[in-house]
């Protein structure tokens, strides 16, 4: 069983390679100088959790999945709810994926790998320094906003404040970044939430640096599923922000950090921190990770970022 559910693995012991289907022939023959990046035939997940997807073709370091519908295999009402399921789980790994019908293929395969070509360049000339993955514990967001909109307006009674949504409110929580960056945004919340947020799921936010993919996660134990999820695909980032604040994130974020710490040195002072990983939370006076060594990551109170959000310098707050 793969550590990581959505890394892709060997095929399943019960499969019976059936070789390349006559639109997959077509397709490869066409390939060119793609022939060396793009690799054939991946499977994804594991069978206890996320059964098993095979994938007929992708180019890893652009992150691109190539699926070729055969009308044999992708015509019945079922096949199209399962392809359809798969999909999601592929884009939620943290894949773009295209598709192009047999009829396209056979049509003219050379036009479907020229398509596949184009978008493979422009994601490579696009391809960001870090890959970085955003967890947001929605709840959690709304209560601070909440309690910092109140405070706010006591702190500039004169002044008029209107809370900002979830997707304005992201790129004020990474103006930090200093290098172009793609940033997975995962959205967790109760079911009663999605009203709010169901609209956001799959946008996608560009910003001057980059750009943020928000995926929406409802579910009642929302707070668990953020830290399997965050544990399964972490293989995927390079760093590591949460939104949250609470000791039941402690052991996944611990879990996808480096296990020794890194120094640093301000001064004479030399300091260890975890590296590749970045809060934002309660201030330190009342912080869930206090004892912990979450304590060694770089942090920002979220109140800047929403303080930020409302128009704010730094020095209003």
């Amino acid at each position: 069983m793969s550590k990581y559910p959505g890394q892709p693995e060997q095929a399943p012991k019960w499969y019976r390679d059936r070789g390349q289907s006559y639109i997959e022939s077509e397709f490869s023959k066409e390939l060119g100088d793609l022939a060396e990046a793009i690799e054939k035939e991946h499977w994804f997940g594991d069978q206890t959790k996320h059964s098993r997807y095979r994938v007929d073709f992708i180019l890893k370091d652009a992150r691109l999945i190539i699926e070729l519908d055969g009308h044999e295999y992708h015509s019945t009402k079922d096949q199209l709810e399962n392809d359809a399921i798969r999909q999601r789980y592929l884009i939620r790994a943290g894949y773009s994926v295209i598709r192009f019908t047999g009829r396209e293929i056979n049509r003219n395969a050379a036009g479907c790998v020229a398509e596949v070509r184009t978008l493979y360049k422009e994601k490579m000339q696009r391809a960001p320094a870090k890959y970085r993955a955003m967890y947001i514990d929605y709840p959690f967001v709304y209560r601070e906003t909440i309690k910092a909109l109140k405070f706010f307006k006591e702190l500039h009674p004169n002044r008029v404040f209107n809370s900002v949504p979830i997707d304005e409110l992201i790129p004020h929580a990474i103006e930090w970044l200093h290098e172009k960056s793609f940033i997975t945004a995962f959205l967790f919340y109760p079911p009663e939430d999605d009203r709010e947020v169901r609209h956001l799921d799959g946008s996608i936010k560009e910003y001057k640096k980059g750009e943020v993919r928000i995926n929406n996660f409802p579910d009642e134990w929302y707070s668990f599923e953020l830290g399997t999820h965050m544990k399964s695909y972490s293989h995927l980032f390079d760093e590591f922000i949460l939104v949250a604040d609470d000791p039941v994130y402690i052991e996944p974020l611990r879990s996808v950090l480096p296990e020794t710490f890194s120094k640093f040195k301000i001064g004479d002072y030399e300091f260890e921190h975890l590296a590749n990983g970045k809060l934002l939370r309660h201030g330190n006076e009342n912080t869930s990770y206090i004892g912990s060594d979450l304590v060694r990551v770089s942090w920002q109170r979220l109140w800047y970022v929403i303080g930020a959000s409302l128009g704010l310098s730094l020095y209003e707050m």
